[in-house]
């Protein structure tokens, strides 16, 4: 087994990024919400198991320099990626190692936060236990462990896609190659009954599955998704079995709004009313197979933990943590103020609580702020109360409009881009991250400005250097003005919005 999954991996390096939902604070909220008690994330001990190139550790690493990182990856192509990094940005906090998970024992240390992202359902059973096993053992008394899996019934649809390919392919050729047959293979299978009225369903299963492979377009997550040699989805009753037998507990799912959308989504609501579900494993068992659910991100603490829980979601939990919510305000050409959501598009809200809460989120779309000092803004602006707010930013967490985050630490950032921006864009990456873990995608114009804005930098050299990057064809201008003086204003205008987007983001102080 470990030779395979080596070879596998040193092939095709696993795509690498950073994972949000896998940040402490995150994380911490999670338990919040149930009463747990956490380990500050500033100050915690993070362990992560198959952190590949170590791309999500040293976002972290990065931005809490009084907290402990350990990474541990089979593939030493990757180990040595990722202390590369680190040494490139000075993390002096982040270690990384070049083991097996099964040879992890308690001596190995204690941590506060255990991550297991893509892991779990791509390797074989006596790695799985192992996996729980460091969770349990290697978990501190106040920590919570997360682990990510495929899941049934949802991702049995994926698994056609995936037989294809397992049946038809070679397997002793590199995944790039297999990748390539397998896909004109099934192309031309797909054509042979394309306009029969009654194509076979599996047929179109297929179809569609390969259409949706098709837009992701990078080999590193397709070739370990369909071709790796292990990839067994479970039921999640099955993983809370797996919990139990290493003595580990349900905590919470670590996207938060799978967990309240059952509450505040009216047909869910109405559903669940007509069929009420025997405790919280029947019903997140039921939105599962309502909903599809192909991915599971599951939180757990040690057993003991279990009756410290308070399972009763309502909103007051929102008091002790931080809110985010990615908006942006405009104005449409009739004068008609409109609030944008990154991810959902124009939202609709009633004034004057509605459209007053927004309002509030919308000045505060940074960095989380505090869930007091958003209170007490809309209270000022709108004379409503805390409940009031309290629920509708219970709503905004159910449609995954609001991120939430226990004691984040965020650092006061000097001039210029953060050293790891600046490495991730000199390495060619377009996606950074910043001190809440957001996954930051750049465009090519913004990975070339990014490495531009270092330390004390000045906006006419930093124009300069644009001007002569276009010069050389490495970006273009549409319509191309007039001459240089134009083209420096042109410049000028980019380099000043570009700022502006990475401050909002942290990623440029």
């Amino acid at each position: 087994m470990t030779t395979t999954t080596l070879a596998e991996y040193d092939q095709v390096p696993y795509l690498a990024n950073p994972l949000p939902q896998t940040h402490p604070s995150r994380i911490a909220a999670i338990a919040s919400m149930f009463g747990l008690s956490f380990v500050p994330p500033k100050s915690a001990k993070v362990l992560e198991l198959g952190c590949a190139s170590g791309v999500n550790l040293l976002g972290m690493a990065h931005f809490m320099p009084d907290a402990k990182f350990v990474g541990v990856d089979l593939s030493i192509v990757q180990v040595h990626e990722a202390q590369r990094r680190a040494k490139a940005v000075a993390a002096n906090n982040v270690t990384y190692h070049h083991m097996s998970i099964d040879e992890i024992n308690p001596d190995f240390g204690e941590f506060d936060y255990i991550i297991v992202h893509g892991v779990y359902s791509w390797v074989p059973n006596e790695v799985q236990k192992a996996i729980l096993r460091v969770c349990r053992e290697n978990l501190s008394n106040d920590g919570i462990a997360f682990v990510s899996y495929n899941v049934l019934p949802g991702w049995r649809m994926k698994q056609a896609a995936r037989d294809v390919f397992m049946a038809l392919t070679p397997p002793n050729v590199p995944a790039a190659t297999r990748w390539e047959y397998g896909v004109n293979w099934i192309r031309e299978m797909l054509e042979t009954n394309k306009t029969e009225d009654k194509r076979p369903l599996l047929h179109q299963t297929i179809a569609n599955e390969l259409e949706n492979i098709l837009v992701k377009k990078d080999l590193r997550y397709l070739a370990h998704e369909y071709l790796e040699t292990h990839n067994e989805p479970l039921l999640f009753r099955e993983f809370l079995s797996h919990m139990s037998e290493a003595e580990l507990t349900y905590l919470g799912d670590a996207e938060p709004s799978t967990m309240v959308r059952h509450l505040t989504h009216p047909v869910l609501s109405e559903f669940f009313k007509k069929h009420p579900p025997q405790g919280m494993a029947e019903t997140e068992q039921a939105i599962d197979i309502i909903t599809g659910r192909t991915f599971r991100q599951s939180l757990m603490v040690k057993g003991s933990r279990k009756t410290k829980m308070n399972r009763a979601l309502t909103p007051d939990f929102f008091k002790n943590l931080h809110i985010q919510a990615r908006l942006a305000k405009t104005t449409d050409q009739d004068g008609q103020v409109k609030y944008v959501h990154q991810r959902h598009g124009p939202l609709n809200a009633q004034p004057p609580y509605g459209t007053g809460a927004l309002e509030v989120l919308t000045e505060l779309a940074g960095m989380p702020a505090p869930y007091k000092s958003l209170l007490d803004k809309f209270v000022q602006a709108t004379q409503g109360t805390e409940p009031v707010f309290a629920e509708i930013l219970f709503s905004m967490l159910g449609m995954n409009g609001i991120e939430i985050f226990a004691d984040p630490y965020m650092p006061a950032l000097p001039k210029g881009a953060t050293p790891l921006a600046i490495l991730d864009a000199e390495s060619g990456r377009n996606v950074t991250t910043n001190s809440v873990g957001e996954a930051i995608g750049l465009d090519p114009l913004q990975v070339l400005i990014l490495p531009i804005l270092k330390g004390d930098w000045d906006r006419d050299e930093s124009i300069a250097k644009l001007l002569s990057m276009h010069s050389k064809g490495l970006f273009n201008i549409n319509p191309a003005p007039a001459d240089e003086e134009q083209m420096k204003q042109v410049l000028g205008g980019i380099l000043d919005k570009a700022e502006d987007v990475f401050k909002v983001y942290g990623i440029v102080g």
